[in-house]
């Protein structure tokens, strides 16, 4: 908005954000990615409550200062919800309209995992009722198509599947490729299986 000319002053209530600050932090997915933002949220004296297929050690909740709760609590307590589950069969539309509604009229609604796990037509719904305040998506169905709908809202925040985007993160995923590829044609075991019950089939 600067940098089209929109800006002709300061105002009190000028684009006014949220703050993270003491606010209550749900977390869908407790694995790596999500303790690791656990842990970041401490720097904000945030609420971190979390929602998992399993819980997670007593050890985990106590170094992410995190609480469980089910995915309903989840919804209806948390300021901010970041969802960190991986894509499957199971997570499809994980959160559609019915997960929306039971999320505060304020609340935060934060996708950096995969497309899919939200229903982009009912999350577009709900932006557009002010069913919850808004949204910030790094990922979205059928990318990059992305649904049009989102183009007219301007309580949505929309990237470019760009997470991950560091030279240091796109090399570190470039090495740890070429590490798999390495020991499996060279007869070893590659250490970034995601079906190691396969490996141990005999052929």
């Amino acid at each position: 908005r600067v940098r089209a000319g929109e800006w002709k002053g300061w105002r009190l209530k000028q684009w006014l954000g949220t703050d993270v600050h003491h606010a209550t932090l749900g977390i869908f997915g407790m694995g790596r990615i999500g303790q690791a933002i656990a842990r970041r949220a401490a720097g904000f004296e945030m609420k971190v409550i979390y929602c998992n297929r399993k819980r997670v050690s007593s050890d985990i909740e106590n170094r992410c200062n995190a609480a469980y709760a089910t995915k309903e609590d989840l919804l209806r307590q948390a300021d901010f919800v970041v969802l960190q589950a991986p894509y499957s069969p199971e997570t499809h539309h994980m959160i559609g309209a019915r997960e929306l509604k039971l999320m505060k009229p304020t609340a935060v609604l934060v996708n950096s995992t995969r497309g899919g796990v939200v229903d982009d037509a009912a999350l577009i719904a709900a932006l557009q009722a002010g069913t919850i305040g808004a949204a910030g998506l790094d990922v979205f169905e059928n990318e990059p198509a992305l649904d049009p709908g989102f183009m007219a809202l301007d309580n949505v925040v929309l990237m470019p599947h760009v997470g991950s985007s560091t030279e240091a993160t796109r090399r570190a995923m470039a090495m740890t490729a070429a590490t798999n590829l390495v020991a499996a044609l060279t007869g070893g075991r590659p250490p970034n299986l995601l079906n190691p019950d396969a490996v141990a089939q005999p052929r």
